[in-house]
């Protein structure tokens, strides 16, 4: 029986810095009911990702700023429960952007079906779903990668960089992974087989670069910017190729615009490139994608690693942890059984 009210967790302020706990409110909402053209849906899965730090600050510039006391953003698995449209059915199993919220109350125009013949729920949110797409639309579309070549990527530990190190290497490039901790070095090391695993944060690590990128890097793909791009950018080869889809070590900062990426005259000098990725600009792929990832997947050719949360109350603790912690692979909150 479905309950009269639902637990949900809103913006109560702007965080200054790694999001703390007192920046979110839980809080008893009513339960909707479906109107002509909605869904109601119950959010069985969550997906944890940095991105929606970029909104919890009143001077975005790049994204809109959240409101506060509004819902936290958050894509999720869940269920249909209730259908005003005729197009979904109750029990349908969707993803899409659900919230922090147990009963969303949706237009469905922004979910999709999951397929359960591609791969478990979970996979829709990572693997096979934003973060793998993300992927593989960098290596196929954006910056193909050629066998022999020496690929550098960070941070190689989370869900994109996970599934990048994985393609990469399944198309006979070297692999050289950037990762923020020791833990996440085993992980890479132990479960990827990155050629050359090196911690950012460790001392010496200009030195490890250096022996790690003997004849410079061909391609960077890079979601943390700052020190560590600016360090892969000053190894970079002649003719090679830098894609910037992230900026990570800026997005606890104030809002204003990351530290100015690169050193121009590096890039000129050794005639390289830098460009920009959304994985957006792609959707048209997005299918074919799905496809070739879910094969790849039958095939062993990639595993996909998750690591789960249990509750919706420790969402904003787990959504600090992408920052702070130790994070790899997916990360996902389960907020109901699947």
């Amino acid at each position: 029986m479905l309950p009269a009210t639902q637990r949900c967790i809103l913006l109560r302020a702007y965080p200054r810095g790694v999001p703390a706990e007192s920046d979110f409110e839980h809080v008893e909402r009513p339960v909707g009911e479906p109107r002509n053209g909605q869904v109601l849906v119950e959010t069985r899965l969550l997906s944890l990702d940095p991105a929606p730090r970029l909104r919890m600050n009143a001077a975005s510039r790049d994204v809109p700023p959240l409101a506060l006391g509004a819902v936290v953003p958050g894509r999720g698995v869940g269920v249909v429960l209730r259908s005003c449209h005729p197009d979904w059915r109750e029990g349908d199993v969707v993803a899409g952007e659900l919230g922090w919220q147990e009963y969303p109350l949706l237009d469905p125009a922004g979910l999709r079906r999951v397929d359960p013949a591609l791969g478990p729920a979970s996979a829709a949110l990572g693997l096979l779903g934003p973060s793998g797409i993300a992927a593989w639309c960098l290596l196929r579309i954006a910056a193909p990668v050629r066998r022999g070549e020496t690929v550098v990527v960070a941070a190689a530990a989370g869900a994109v960089g996970s599934t990048l190190v994985q393609l990469a290497r399944h198309d006979g490039a070297r692999v050289v992974a950037l990762v923020a901790s020791a833990a996440q070095a085993r992980f890479v090391r132990d479960e990827l087989a990155a050629d050359a695993v090196l911690d950012c944060n460790a001392d010496g690590f200009p030195v490890t670069l250096d022996a790690a990128l003997p004849a410079g890097a061909d391609l960077f793909l890079d979601s943390v910017g700052g020190a560590v791009h600016e360090a892969v950018v000053e190894r970079i080869a002649v003719h090679g190729r830098v894609v910037a889809f992230g900026y990570i070590s800026a997005y606890n900062g104030d809002g204003g615009a990351p530290r100015e990426y690169g050193r121009i005259f590096r890039l000129i000098h050794r005639r390289a490139t830098l460009s920009g990725f959304l994985v957006g600009d792609h959707a048209a792929r997005f299918p074919e994608a799905l496809r070739d990832l879910a094969a790849l997947l039958r095939a062993g050719s990639l595993r996909n690693h998750e690591q789960f949360i249990d509750g919706l109350a420790r969402a904003p603790a787990a959504f600090a942890g992408l920052f702070t912690g130790d994070p790899v692979g997916k990360q996902l909150l389960r907020v109901r059984g699947t």
